[in-house]
């Protein structure tokens, strides 16, 4: 009875150590693959070993088919390419069969994906080449389903292969976004519909249905920066459209299409491109930058100061994109042969970049974060790393002086900064202005002077410093200086109604002085109205129109009276010469 237990056990041992398993049989046929070439792991592929990579994929691939032939009775009994009859016998006696193709295929998707990750054609050029190819050719005939199936196999298989699978699979996603939005916008339409006719059963099914639409479009989204995520992995190096520029288009698609809720990470995402893409950003990136920008301010998310910087940094880099482009379309026409193509598409750009910079410019000023108290300790801070740098104190000082800031002592110590690197006209009329708000008469008319003599090239703005330069004067009661200075502001910028308003206001200040009667001096309130009526006329800003109406109103009230004129002989219409240092003639009316 001892010998039959011992050879039951004996034969039992050896059936077990004979058995064939699905996974022993695997790293027999296959031992590279958990070997030198694992797809586990940090494995090195190169151009050189590629195709060692590749042969074990194929070496895999006929095992299956393999299989496959032995399933359905068309394996040769003399056995295959990789196994024999006898060893798929024995799996499929074991009931391993089944586990065993699990595994084969299950390697080769994973050894595809691997290669696809390591090399630019993957596991398989040909197929890869050939499914581009296809995906191409579904897309330009606008079969968009069987196009995406393609984008998904290239995208999962060989992703590293053709930039076109994500500049172009864009395309595909925003339309399935397009039609699932406009389909989940009639649904709700349609639901609404039916809830007003009291149809509420029917109105909750429809109600459901948008509900699922909704998230299958927030998908698709997800689908569409996953797309630009994979192409940042695997072609951020590009020279055209490389890292900054994917960035950019990342944050626009997050601002486009999750404004609400993510206005945050689209601010991120296009604040990290235009640092690195600088005066190359587009246009519409650049937009879609400060008005995310201006949203992460409003949601007390970011600074107002940092608003102020972003409204700098994008402005300034648009201003440098025009000014960059206009000098190539210059040189580019001055050629005996320019490429009309490129100054087409330079134009355009130009064009694009002048349009965006007025947007901006508009939105920045609208706003409350526009006033100095939010601009001058922006720029205050970063002033000390800046003071040598003329372009930036330029800027900052022209938008200080937009914005009505020049009372701000910072005014004054940015102008002088300026003027010390560059002793020009207009940063010498910078200076004037800084210590004109101070009330430091003299040395506001000695950096006026300097202004308006020094500028040769630019006559409006000479004649803004001849004005500036009279209404100093007029504050140091030099009423002839000032009136003088006035004039030549006058004649050097056409249709310039400001000289006029402060002539007016000095002969009107005048009146209590010029003359020894009652009558004389208000008779000095004709010739004021007289220049207030010429600021009118040539007025091109309303301000203007409106002080002299409000002046004009305010000086005819004080006109003598028509009894006093009669008494003295001044009949309405005469001429009238006013004395003092006014020495102008000028017409009788009287109070009606």
């Amino acid at each position: 009875m001892k010998k039959y237990v011992i050879l039951i056990v004996s034969i039992f041992f050896a059936f077990s150590i004979n058995a064939q398993t699905a996974e022993s049989l695997f790293n027999q046929k296959f031992p590279e693959y958990n070997g030198t070439l694992s797809p586990k792991g940090n494995t090195n592929v190169t151009d050189a070993n590629i195709s060692q990579f590749r042969n074990l994929y194929k070496k895999l691939s006929t095992a299956l088919q393999e299989v496959d032939m032995f399933k359905f009775g068309g394996f040769p009994e003399e056995g295959g390419e990789i196994f024999t009859s006898k060893e798929l016998k024995n799996l499929k006696k074991d009931e391993q069969l089944e586990k065993f193709e699990d595994l084969i295929k299950l390697s080769i998707n994973d050894m595809k994906i691997f290669l696809g990750t390591k090399h630019k054609w993957g596991a398989d050029s040909i197929d890869c080449i050939q499914k581009y190819s296809n995906f191409k050719t579904r897309l330009s005939q606008k079969d968009y389903k069987t196009a995406f199936d393609y984008w998904k196999e290239l995208n999962t298989y060989y992703p590293m292969s053709f930039s076109g699978i994500y500049s172009k699979g864009e395309k595909i996603i925003k339309t399935k976004i397009k039609t699932v939005h406009n389909e989940a916008a009639k649904t709700g339409k349609e639901a609404i519909a039916l809830y007003n006719e009291k149809k509420y059963d029917e109105s909750k099914v429809l109600q459901d249905k948008q509900k699922e639409l909704l998230a299958e479009k927030e998908l698709w989204i997800d689908t569409l920066l996953l797309n630009v995520d994979n192409r940042i992995k695997y072609f951020s190096n590009s020279k055209n459209y490389g890292k900054g520029y994917l960035l950019a288009k990342k944050g626009g698609y997050i601002y486009k299409y999750r404004k609400d809720s993510a206005f945050n990470e689209a601010y991120k995402y296009l604040k990290q491109s235009i640092e690195i893409e600088k005066d190359k950003t587009q246009p519409s990136r650049m937009k879609d930058f400060f008005d995310a920008s201006m949203d992460m301010t409003k949601a007390e998310k970011i600074e107002a100061e940092t608003l102020v910087d972003d409204y700098n940094l994008s402005t300034g880099l648009l201003n440098t994109s025009i000014e960059k482009l206009s000098t190539y379309i210059e040189k580019e026409k001055a050629k005996a042969k320019p490429k009309t193509k490129k100054i087409e598409s330079w134009t355009k750009i130009v064009g694009a970049d002048q349009k965006v910079s007025k947007y901006i410019t508009s939105k920045f000023a609208s706003s409350e974060y526009s006033k100095c108290e939010y601009l001058v300790p922006a720029f205050q801070k970063n002033f000390e790393e800046n003071k040598s740098n003329s372009d930036w104190l330029e800027k900052k000082l022209g938008i200080l002086k937009w914005k009505d800031c020049t009372d701000d002592p910072f005014f004054l110590e940015a102008a002088k900064a300026l003027y010390k690197l560059k002793p020009t006209s207009s940063s010498a009329a910078m200076i004037a202005i800084g210590e004109l708000k101070k009330k430091n008469y003299d040395e506001a008319a000695k950096y006026f002077e300097e202004a308006y003599n020094g500028e040769t090239e630019d006559m409006d703005r000479k004649a803004e410093y001849y004005y500036y330069g009279a209404v100093v004067a007029s504050a140091q009661h030099q009423l002839n200086k000032s009136r003088s200075l006035a004039l030549k502001a006058a004649s050097t910028k056409e249709n310039y109604a400001k000289p006029y308003l402060l002539i007016a206001r000095l002969y009107a200040g005048s009146a209590g002085s010029c003359g020894t009667t009652k009558f004389e001096k208000a008779a000095v309130y004709w010739i004021a109205v007289d220049k207030l009526v010429k600021a009118r006329s040539i007025a091109t800003e309303q301000a203007d129109k409106d002080d002299a109406n409000k002046l004009i109103g305010k000086y005819s009230n004080r006109f003598p009276s028509s009894e006093e004129g009669f008494m003295l002989g001044k009949y309405k219409g005469n001429p009238y010469k006013i004395g003092c240092w006014i020495g102008e003639t000028t017409t009788v009316r009287y109070n009606k």
